[in-house]
């Protein structure tokens, strides 16, 4: 494999070319990407859904002029452990460690120098300088010209670590003509910003970038588009000049419906609209530029008609979105509680109405999630006809906040870095067992990418539905190679027709629960809407052999009589004790609470069923004087694993 690519290309790019020197030094730049990883792409799913990383490509650029640099990736080629080289360096995510250790070890075997970087061995740097000569923390580009320095000089030190955030004026536009032709979805990627000024427990990209946001000037980013826009097409050219006629017919038709390398633009950035104003600036600027390009942005982008309608007058046709849970609770508790789930649907309208392709990550496995959660998250997608959707198992990375929270409790139970990549469960769930876990992340990828959801998600797609239809066929053939075959917990069904969160309509009577500090008098107009729901929330409670359903918020009588519905049917399908929680219930009337108390299906529904309360009389029997309570079977155990 010719490892080099050609002088004009580097030309074009407005980049020094190679020149080779008797005496000069050659740089190895290298991404691993384990050869027996089961998700490892094909060269069709590459071309339809991938797009490279630019860590690398932008190291090439910062490397001195008189070395020769070289890039392999390989998620796309084998590595030739023999090619010539002085140095050779890795920048890694923690899933691909142990393979960059590997590929270290064969390199050392040969004398090479190894110098590594990237997240995993800013925070394992202990880890890292057991397999390298030196290794690189944080951002490279103010330390990398630095430590090539010190290695001509003989005096390369073992840790480089950054002390601040590089500037991104006057950047260094990343080689991408170094990367493989004809192996991803475009090369055509760039990045605006970096940093994070959210603080999302289970990320590394604020810890790593930081928690502000640094943006390029518009004028050189709009450059660097241009001169990559005019190398891709005159590699286009030159393969439509040079193939077989047949060939190039098939490469112009690629051409024409989106799905060939150059016929968009992928922005990097972790938060492409993080500033609005910086925004603007931006897409008034990609317009004359005529291109096609995607982002990774907020959901409540979506929540400004405006700015959707300049994105995609400026050619925005896709957005990853980090939606990450159906659920309020877990977006509460991952520190992301800019996300509303009421107004998810009208975003993704919103993104839709203007020709915008959503493409949401979800993430599985937070300590409000049950069993309940995929089904729930492939009904929703389904629904509003989401195009993609990356699933994901909730990984505690090092260097988060997530990674100490489990650290510190002894949730984590598997340290092999390779399972770290969000499709292996290496923690102890909060509501549901490993495996159930992990069948319903592979349940999940199945259904989603089923035949009968590809065809409800795309049939109302008017634009860009070659493109869109491939890249849901390349991930179903991934999701068919690599998921193994699963279902649903018996008990999801059963939970998921239980749970509920529904509106109180009669506010009228209510009392206070005497577990909270309601009892002063209160004014029921001026209650909130979140206190005038009533939330039902259930799980399988091991030690008790029994579904525990805790109640939240406030209850009326009707849905008293909803939550006697749900309770019978659910002693009918699961044939288990049930053990109804009122810790948590903040109000209520009384005749919802009577109804509770004569209802016979809070008595002995099935044989060998029982149906208890806990904290019921601490709650509410100041009010229900005087009415009778025998009956009723209460629990009053301190269940503190509840």
């Amino acid at each position: 494999m010719d490892l080099i690519q050609p002088i004009r290309q580097s030309q074009l790019l407005g980049q020094a070319a190679t020149i080779k020197h008797v005496q000069g030094k050659r740089l190895l730049l290298v991404d691993p990407y384990p050869r027996n990883n089961p998700y490892r792409l094909t060269a069709s799913e590459r071309r339809a859904v991938w797009f490279p990383k630019l860590s690398l490509p932008t190291i090439a650029a910062y490397t001195p002029e008189n070395w020769e640099v070289s890039l392999i990736d390989e998620a796309v080629h084998d590595i030739d452990f023999d090619f010539p080289c002085d140095m050779v360096g890795i920048s890694m995510f923690t899933c691909y460690a142990p393979r960059a250790y590997e590929i270290a070890a064969e390199f050392r075997k040969r004398g090479k120098t190894i110098v590594m970087g990237g997240v995993h061995p800013t925070y394992c740097p202990d880890e890292a300088l057991q397999h390298a000569d030196a290794i690189v923390c944080g951002e490279a580009e103010d330390l990398w010209p630095q430590l090539v320095a010190d290695y001509e000089a003989g005096k390369m030190q073992r840790m480089y670590k950054m002390t601040s955030f590089p500037s991104l004026e006057n950047y260094k536009s990343p080689r991408v003509e170094l990367l493989s032709p004809d192996s991803y979805m475009t090369r055509q990627c760039s990045f605006t910003t970096r940093g994070c000024h959210f603080d999302c427990e289970f990320c590394s990209v604020s810890p790593f970038n930081g928690k502000t946001t640094r943006r390029r000037p518009v004028k050189e980013v709009i450059t660097e588009l241009r001169n990559v826009q005019r190398w891709i097409r005159s590699e286009l050219v030159e393969r439509l000049r040079d193939e077989p006629m047949w060939t190039a017919f098939l490469t112009a038709l690629k051409i024409r419906v989106g799905i060939e390398d150059g016929s968009i633009v992928a922005f990097v950035d972790d938060l492409h609209n993080s500033n609005r104003a910086y925004c603007r600036e931006l897409w008034a600027a990609l317009k004359p530029l005529k291109i096609k390009w995607g982002c990774q942005s907020t959901m409540f982008l979506a929540d400004d008609e405006e700015m959707v309608k300049l994105a995609a007058e400026s050619g925005c046709v896709s957005v990853f979105v980090g939606m990450e849970s159906l659920d309020e609770d877990a977006l509460d508790e991952t520190n992301k509680p800019f996300n509303r789930v009421l107004k998810f649907s009208n975003e993704i309208k919103m993104f839709h109405d203007y020709g915008i392709m959503v493409n949401p990550g979800i993430v599985f496995g937070f300590d409000s999630d049950d069993v309940t959660v995929f089904e729930r998250a492939v009904d929703f997608l389904t629904k509003n006809q989401v195009e993609l959707a990356y699933f994901n198992v909730l990984t505690p990375l090092p260097g988060t906040q997530l990674y100490d929270r489990f650290e510190r409790s002894g949730r984590i139970f598997d340290r092999d870095w390779a399972k770290y990549d969000g499709k292996h469960v290496v923690f102890h769930p909060s509501r549901m067992t490993v495996e159930q876990l992990q069948d319903g992340f592979n349940w999940a990828n199945h259904e989603f990418y089923s035949i009968p959801s590809i065809w409800k998600r795309l049939s109302g797609t008017s634009q860009r539905f070659i493109p869109r239809l491939e890249m849901n066929r390349e991930f179903r053939k991934l999701v068919k190679r690599t998921c193994p075959k699963a279902s649903l917990s018996p008990l999801a069904g059963v939970l998921k027709n239980l749970q509920a969160k529904l509106p109180v309509l009669d506010k009228e009577k209510l009392v206070p629960s005497a577990l909270h500090a309601l009892k002063q008098a209160f004014d029921p107009n001026a209650l909130s809407a979140q206190q005038l729901m009533f939330h039902i929330k259930a799980k399988r409670h091991d030690k008790f052999a029994a579904l525990f359903v805790d109640l939240d918020g406030t209850l009326d009588r009707l849905n008293a009589l909803e939550l006697i519905k749900r309770i019978k049917e659910a002693a009918n399908q699961a044939r288990m004790d049930i053990i109804i929680n009122f810790e948590h219930l903040k109000l209520a009337t009384p005749d919802a609470l009577k109804a509770l108390v004569e209802s016979d299906a809070m008595k002995v529904a099935i044989p060998n069923v029982k149906v208890r309360y806990r904290k019921f009389k601490d709650a509410f029997e100041a009010s229900l004087q005087g009415f009778p309570l025998a009956g009723i079977e209460h629990l009053n155990e301190d269940l503190q694993d509840a």
